[in-house]
């Protein structure tokens, strides 16, 4: 899922600049986290173990945000549960540099931190932290090949819910109104209001649409195409027995090929996407562009 302004000039590149950086924090801190995970033996088996858990926490969190969208779920209590589960992604990510204890107590603060200053500087940074915590936690645990087979399956849902069913617009405001670091939010205007942001897609329907002040990108846009450039990195670099999982990995990583080219396609679909929202206003299916980047970048390195 993607949004940004339509007017030319600063407020569009702040967007598209702001967003992109946490795009690439997210990817950069994943392929980190990875291969920690995964020399701890902290993850959910091995080759497609994972993809049950997977499926699960996407159905789950879809549950959550449309339970309190349209059915008028107490806001309180599913913002709860749901942040309680950024506060597991944040300890996936913390511990895999400071240890248990210290990883705990971080994640604490981060859960602190997003319930009673949820501004957009703030769940911009947890989300970065959680959602690359998780990516790792997946990476670590499943296959290349499953890996990829996940982002195909994801990125066709995520056009049925955006352009089919649009529930997706649902579940983002429901993520606006609780105010969750579940996507990122870029102001790109200085009278940005937080409390009265909503994801319109007006112009997809050809009704009129306000003006945005804000560029958005769905932390899952961020997390399913780090989840493959994680995996690439682990499972191909232990394969190849240049950068092993057993010990503890650099703070600069030399990745495998099929890493770079999950990186490289990733960024690809993702100036695409770009592309796309600058010329046409409203909500758009992210994953689509950057998974199938992704995708196409991973398989390209392995060709060559």
């Amino acid at each position: 899922m993607s949004r940004l302004p339509g007017a030319l000039g600063g407020p569009r590149v702040r967007g598209v600049v702001g967003t992109a950086a946490l795009f690439g924090a997210v990817q950069l801190l994943a392929v980190l986290v990875a291969p920690r995970l995964a020399s701890s033996g902290l993850r959910y088996g091995d080759g497609g173990d994972a993809l049950l858990p997977l499926v699960l926490g996407v159905a789950f969190g879809t549950a959550l945000s449309l339970a309190v969208a349209r059915f008028g779920v107490s806001r309180r209590a599913v913002r709860a549960v749901m942040v309680a589960s950024v506060g597991a992604a944040l300890w996936f990510a913390l511990s895999a540099f400071v240890g248990d204890v210290a990883g705990a107590v971080l994640a604490a603060t981060g859960v602190g931190l997003v319930w009673f200053v949820p501004r957009p500087a703030v769940r911009n940074a947890v989300a970065v932290v959680a959602v690359a915590g998780a990516a790792g936690l997946f990476g670590a645990s499943l296959a290349p090949a499953y890996a990829a087979g996940a982002l195909v399956a994801v990125a066709a849902y995520d056009v049925y819910a955006v352009y089919g069913s649009g529930h997706m617009g649902a579940m983002a405001d429901a993520a606006s109104d609780l105010r969750l670091p579940s996507m990122f939010v870029v102001p790109t205007s200085d009278d940005y209001d937080d409390a009265a942001f909503t994801v319109d897609a007006g112009d997809r329907d050809g009704a009129p649409a306000r003006a945005p002040t804000a560029a958005i990108l769905g932390a899952g846009d961020a997390l399913f195409p780090a989840l493959l450039t994680s995996s690439a990195a682990v499972h191909g670099a232990a394969a190849l027995g240049d950068w092993s999982v057993e010990a503890a990995p650099s703070l600069v990583p030399v990745l495998p090929a099929p890493a770079v080219g999950a990186l490289v396609g990733s960024f690809v679909g993702f100036a695409a996407l770009q592309v796309l929202v600058h010329r046409r206003r409203g909500l758009h299916a992210g994953l689509p562009w950057v998974n199938g980047g992704a995708v196409a970048g991973w398989l390209a390195a392995l060709l060559l």
